[in-house]
């Protein structure tokens, strides 16, 4: 393993051991020390990463789906159900519950220096994304009346207008449930 593989790689254990005590003992009750302890880490270790625990959460959802979204563009067959399987797969991964979710906007929203990370975050997402639905618009899955950066954009508000809703305690009882509703209405309106 080479060096920038080892520090993903402990990049994501720090991240994956924080969602399972965010899980387990809820965001605020959770502390850098515990994550640090969970993922076999220092503190220092944890810090290079991390400013603090709330940049683990505000980070965490779009540094999985950044990654895989970018290799859609070249799968082969229609790439609309394989960008369903990846939100699925996603949401299955991370034990969201709605105190998390509520946390996640809290601390993104409180913290200037957060919320511009966020938007740098969001922005490169929507980056990633933009040569992928314009790959679909291409197949002739979705509709080209709207450029593809437009597109990219109202994909990233439908899911976190999603995740609010949910968060909020409204909505479908599950978060996959809640998300998945929200995209079929999304992905109907693309339609060609």
């Amino acid at each position: 393993m080479n060096r920038e593989e080892k520090k993903r790689a402990t990049r994501q254990k720090i991240i994956d051991c924080a969602l399972e005590l965010f899980a387990e003992n809820g965001y605020e009750a959770t502390t850098v020390h515990q994550i640090t302890e969970r993922a076999g880490v220092a503190k220092g270790t944890f810090f290079n990463y991390f400013e603090n625990k709330e940049e683990v959460l505000c980070d965490l959802q779009l540094f999985i789906a950044t990654e895989e979204i970018s290799k859609l563009q070249y799968k082969q067959g229609p790439i609309i159900p394989l960008m369903r399987e990846l939100l699925m797969e996603m949401l299955r991964h991370l034990p969201f519950n709605r105190s998390l979710i509520l946390a996640s906007f809290q601390c993104t929203l409180s913290n200037k220096k957060l919320l511009e990370s966020a938007t740098v975050k969001f922005e490169e997402f929507k980056q990633v994304l933009i040569p992928v639905i314009a790959a679909a618009q291409a197949r002739g899955e979705i509709s080209s009346v709207m450029p593809a950066e437009m597109i990219a954009d109202l994909a990233v508000q439908n899911y976190q207008g999603a995740l609010i809703y949910w968060g909020m305690g409204l909505g479908e009882d599950k978060l996959s449930n809640q998300v998945t509703l929200s995209f079929e209405l999304f992905f109907k309106g693309l339609a060609p």
